[in-house]
């Protein structure tokens, strides 16, 4: 069993008090706040890095001296610099603030409904735990992250009476895939709407095209998706419980439909992006269904406890994000970005296929070799310009996604891969390994795709 010291449980504190102080300078405007959770982004920096392993500390060093130096060279400000590292405090508030819907759902029995509703199904209807496994990813993930994949594999081992580990495995890690082209609720979507100063309705559309094409081809991969080996077969026992969970199902589903009315609803009405709406909402709208619920106790107690294990939980991530923030802004400030477009101009002869597929080439390379894809889109694609390639704000948003997306997935040391080898009992290279015909051929796919999108944005349609 996992221990918790004071020192976390303390830093897991300034985590949240840290995003907090950004709602209120994002809402309110409230004076000083950017000092405030500047000054905790890195007090949180410097904890994160004892605790990271040696290869993502010298990265993460190494980004920070070249930032620094960076700033001197350009004879920048003191205040600007400690700004720098609050910089990404928009998407540390996802990985704070989200999972309180998780925990919600979790308190209120919605997630023991769903896995009733899918035992009585199987009574009486052939068992497809592949399809349940990738779709139960793709919507639960939207809204629920990383934490959806170890949910999904526990909602799928006590619900269908039989499924092939690895392959189930590898249809969540797919799934997950697909929330990343699209979901307002992922970090990635949420930077690339703040990169390029987008609104969800911008690119929400072709994401989930994109999402559905990438659908498609998971779909004519199945066949292929059983290992060589001999996999690992889980059994459950059955279950003769099978007590009516009508109500919370449907409440659940009420849940759901209500909050993404909601997200949409407020990007239009308010003066602010998607990236804030959904953070607030995650504060404020499990608040409320708790109160309603007359749960508000109960709640606030694994809330809280949920914010007390926060940074033990996202040290690494709080180390990433905080570095890219900062060194983004630094690197914004020589004339790197210019360069680099002059070169992939060169490189691709202003062809935007090739364009599209050097960056994502790109992307997935440095992944691979274990460079985190927050780090490559704000070092890359924040020192793009689209004016210079010819192509939209939107486009290059809809690009810079599909790149997170296979980096993600086509890197050893990402948290979904490490996450669904463990689910899989098999080692990351091998589970990539296996997964790079399928990732190959999402890369082409994509790339056609990407080359159409210019085309339909040229003409103006």
């Amino acid at each position: 069993m996992q221990h918790i010291t004071i020192i976390e449980r303390l830093l897991g504190y300034v985590t949240f008090l840290a995003v907090l102080f950004y709602l209120a300078e994002e809402i309110f405007s409230m004076p000083g706040a950017v000092y405030v959770y500047s000054s905790a982004a890195g007090v949180l920096l410097l904890c994160s890095l004892s605790r990271m392993d040696r290869f993502t500390r010298s990265i993460i060093i190494l980004l920070l001296g070249s930032g620094f130096w960076m700033f001197i060279l350009y004879r920048e400000t003191a205040p600007l610099m400690l700004f720098s590292l609050g910089e990404n405090m928009n998407l540390l508030a996802l990985f704070i603030l989200v999972p309180f819907f998780g925990v919600f759902m979790s308190e209120a029995g919605f997630l023991k409904a769903l896995q009733h509703a899918l035992q009585k199904r199987e009574l009486k209807h052939r068992s497809r735990p592949y399809l349940f496994g990738y779709v139960l990813t793709a919507g639960m993930g939207s809204l629920l992250n990383l934490g959806s994949m170890p949910l999904v594999h526990k909602i799928g081992s006590e619900s269908f009476t039989a499924f092939e580990n690895k392959r189930f495995g590898l249809l969540i890690i797919r799934g997950f895939g697909f929330c990343m082209l699209w979901s307002p609720y992922f970090v990635n979507v949420a930077l690339i709407l703040v990169l390029y100063d987008l609104s969800w309705t911008d690119i929400g559309g072709y994401g989930l095209i994109m999402g559905i094409c990438y659908s498609v081809i998971v779909a004519l991969f199945f066949p292929s998706s059983t290992f060589a080996a001999p996999d690992e077969r889980v059994n459950r026992a059955e279950n003769e419980e099978q007590a009516s969970l009508q109500k919370q199902l449907r409440l659940f589903v009420l849940f759901v439909v209500l909050l993404l009315l909601l997200s949409f609803t407020m990007e239009m009405v308010l003066p602010f992006g998607m990236l804030t709406v959904v953070v607030l909402l995650g504060l404020i709208y499990p608040l409320i269904w708790a109160s309603v619920l007359r749960m508000l106790r109960r709640y606030t107690v694994n809330a809280h406890e949920q914010v007390s294990w926060s940074f033990k939980r996202l040290y690494n991530e709080l180390g990433i994000f905080i570095t890219a923030g900062f060194f983004g802004e630094a690197l914004s400030l020589s004339p790197a970005g210019e360069v680099l477009s002059h070169v992939l101009i060169e490189w691709s002869g202003g062809a935007v296929p090739v364009l599209s597929a050097l960056l994502i080439a790109m992307a997935m390379g440095l992944a691979f070799i274990g460079i985190h894809p927050v780090i490559i889109v704000i070092g890359i694609g924040g020192s793009l310009d689209p004016a210079l390639f010819g192509v939209t704000p939107s486009f290059m948003g809809m690009l810079m996604l599909s790149a997170w997306m296979l980096a993600t997935q086509f890197s050893p040391f990402s948290g979904s891969v490490l996450m669904a080898s463990n689910l899989m009992n098999i080692s990351a290279w091998k589970l990539v390994r296996k997964n790079t015909p399928f990732l190959v051929t999402v890369y082409v796919v994509f790339i056609i795709l990407l080359s159409g999108l210019h085309w339909f944005q040229s003409i103006g349609i």
